[in-house]
């Protein structure tokens, strides 16, 4: 299928390239046709705010193409900007800047440089700039995979966007809405936002901003939901729009995915070329997230090709890109970034606070003040003083509730602030930690894999030498031997980074009815009950009571098999365990299910050597572990525990006896 095309397709195949080469053509007379005239206008504009505008203006049209340009004329104009006093030049400038330093890869640079420039824009009420600066941010906060910040800085530049009726660019923030929601998994969410953002394009085709855009997104999630060719025809609509303007960074993108996408469907041929031109076009620009993600996808084709040098290669440039833009140095500053503007916010919010109880005091000595007035008047008789005397100290009782009232709803406010502000620095901090995770993965697997492969090559024979001896086959043994405990100990970090991946994953599944019998009867398959350790007289004992009639329930039902294996398995680990210290002892794992209240029940027990009150007081903190060391990661049990009370608002308890058995009982909400 992916071979050499037939006689039939060859003229089709140059009718396409003709009408791209004939585009292309026409893109970059046009481009080229706008910029002169930008030029000629600007020789011809005095040194004023609106020369600012025109060399924004020209180094905006270099954006997707000549990113040093870009940079150049932008910082042109900041300067002219600062001369004359043009804060909303300023503004604009510094968010062009920033923008340039993000695709560059300098992303802490390009966070203060944006958040700098969205100060200036709020000062000098430049709406337009303020919503740029926030649709910035949230860019930069993708590329951080720190994704639910991105949508707040999104929905923020969506809705003044919107404000000021600037459609194209109110498409660009759904377009990167759903973009979000699809990295986060919320595929139903994703795909709304992309049809909203390709119905306001087809709506408003002039300026074509985020077409692109847009259609690169689209194909990302038609990927996600298993649509693969409707996803390429996207992809290559995107490429064609990349054309039209000289748009190489999308350009590069879309051929990246278009490249991953054919190495998912097992064509390595497409995915090996089209790697290499996302690589080619991504270089011209600088771009360096999309350089990482083809060096990535080019050092896995080379692998399976046993290319090693060519893998070793990409692997490295890989690697370099990865430390440019993830490195250490670079998430200090960014969480230092990061805590400094969440401080500031909550000084201003503090401020806003300050500023409402001044108000609301100065109401209530307005309102003392005049009751003292209708007290006065009053005073004229002996019985309207007393009225009067009766009505002011109502009133100053009332006026003493309300301040205590107030006082006290301004204590729990801070106190609710300064718990909103801890909860998102561990949020922040929590999801920073998943992408250092993640990314911890494909070194670790290069490590696994180059060890297997170095093992290889000293356990191959050299042809016409003569076997080693002595010394040297000592020498060889030691490496090999080392080599496989590069490989186990890499194997066991990988174990404990999915781990901790499963851990902070954020996304949210859709629940379904759920057979918990065929559930519980599946996930048992999957188990190695049957086995016998070696040395041990019998294998286990597995003794299942299911309840008949059971009625379907509610739950994620990947996550929750995932969570009743973690079950079984340590009961399995306890059976044996005692069988290894006692001979003659019979290992036994029961597992019943049942319908009590209103919830579904499963009893997993096990006639272990059970568990100390210490012991079992922490199998469900993360990192906790009884086995030796290499066995166990100490995170199954906070794992499973972790979804069964927060993923499906259950509850999972322990009971045991030490020497005699352990009991676990989950309970899942009908």
């Amino acid at each position: 299928m992916n071979g050499l095309p037939t006689l039939t397709t060859i003229p089709r195949l140059l009718l396409m390239l003709w009408l791209l080469l004939a585009g292309v053509g026409q893109a970059a007379s046009a481009q080229t046709t706008a910029t002169d005239s930008l030029r000629r206008s600007l020789a011809q504009t005095p040194p004023d705010s609106s020369r600012v505008l025109k060399l924004l203006k020209l180094a905006y049209s270099y954006r997707a193409s000549k990113p040093d340009s870009t940079a150049h004329l932008a910082q042109k104009a900041l300067q002219l900007a600062q001369q004359v006093g043009f804060g909303k030049g300023k503004g604009q400038a510094l968010g062009m800047i920033g923008s340039v330093q993000r695709e560059r890869g300098q992303l802490p640079e390009a966070f203060a440089t944006q958040l700098q420039a969205l100060q200036l824009s709020r000062e000098s009420r430049d709406a337009e700039g303020e919503a740029r600066s926030l649709n910035s941010l949230g860019n930069i906060s993708l590329d951080l995979r720190q994704y639910r910040q991105a949508l707040r800085y999104y929905e923020q530049s969506k809705t003044i966007f919107e404000r000021l009726q600037l459609q194209p660019w109110v498409a660009g923030a759904l377009t990167n809405l759903g973009g979000c929601y699809e990295k986060l998994g919320v595929l139903d969410s994703a795909l709304l936002f992309q049809q909203r953002a390709e119905e306001l394009i087809a709506q408003h085709p002039q300026p074509r901003l985020a077409a692109a855009l847009a259609l690169r997104n689209m194909g990302n999630v038609l990927a996600r939901l298993g649509r693969q060719p409707e996803a390429l025809a996207y992809y290559r609509r995107a490429i064609r729009e990349t054309y039209l303007n000289n748009d190489l960074r999308n350009r590069a993108m879309a051929t990246y995915l278009m490249a991953d996408l054919y190495h998912t469907l097992q064509r390595p041929d497409s995915a090996l070329r089209y790697a290499h031109e996302a690589l080619r076009t991504a270089q011209k620009v600088s771009y360096r997230v999309t350089i990482l993600e083809a060096s990535n996808l080019l050092t896995r084709l080379y692998q399976t090709r046993a290319n090693v040098d060519s893998a070793f290669r990409y692997q490295r440039l890989a690697m370099a890109t990865h430390d440019s833009l993830f490195g250490p140095e670079k998430f200090r500053q960014l969480q230092l970034l990061a805590f400094t503007e969440q401080q500031k916010q909550l000084r201003q919010e503090q401020a806003q606070e300050r500023q409402t109880v001044r108000y609301q005091r100065l109401g209530l000595l307005a309102i003392a003040c005049i009751a003292g007035v209708v007290a006065l008047l009053l005073g004229r008789s002996n019985r309207q003083q007393r009225r009067a005397n009766q009505l002011l100290n109502e009133r100053n009782i009332q006026i003493e509730a309300q301040s205590q009232e107030l006082a006290t709803t301004l204590t729990e406010l801070r106190s609710t602030q300064a718990q909103l502000v801890a909860a998102e620095k561990l949020a922040f901090i929590g999801e920073l930690s998943a992408g250092i995770a993640h990314e911890l993965r494909n070194p670790l697997a290069f490590m696994h894999h180059f060890a297997k492969v170095s093992v290889a090559m000293i356990d191959q024979e050299q042809p016409g030498a003569a076997q080693a001896a002595g010394l040297e086959q000592e020498i060889r043994a030691g490496l090999k031997q080392n080599l496989q405990q590069i490989s186990q100990h890499g194997q066991r970090a990988s174990s404990i980074i999915k781990n901790m991946l499963d851990h902070a994953r954020t996304g949210t599944s859709q629940r379904e009815p759920t057979d918990l019998n065929a559930l519980v009867a599946q996930t048992l398959l999957l188990t190695d009950h049957g086995s016998v350790a070696p040395g041990a007289g019998s294998a286990v004992e597995l003794h299942t009571h299911f309840a008949p009639y059971l009625q379907p329930v509610p739950t994620v039902r990947g996550e929750l098999g995932r969570a009743l294996l973690n079950l079984f398995t340590n009961a399995l680990h306890a059976a044996r365990l005692r069988q290894a210290t006692e001979p003659g002892h019979q290992p036994t794992v029961s597992v019943t299910t049942e319908h009590v209240g209103d919830a579904m029940q499963v009893r997993v027990r096990d006639n272990g050597p059970g568990m100390s009150e210490a012991v079992a007081a922490q199998v469900f903190k993360p990192f906790f572990t009884t086995k030796p060391v290499g066995e166990g990661t100490g995170l199954g049990l906070s794992l499973a525990h972790d979804i069964i009370t927060k993923g499906h608002h259950g509850s999972l308890t322990l009971k045991t006896q030490e020497g005699e058995f352990t009991e676990f009982t989950v309970r899942i909400p009908a």
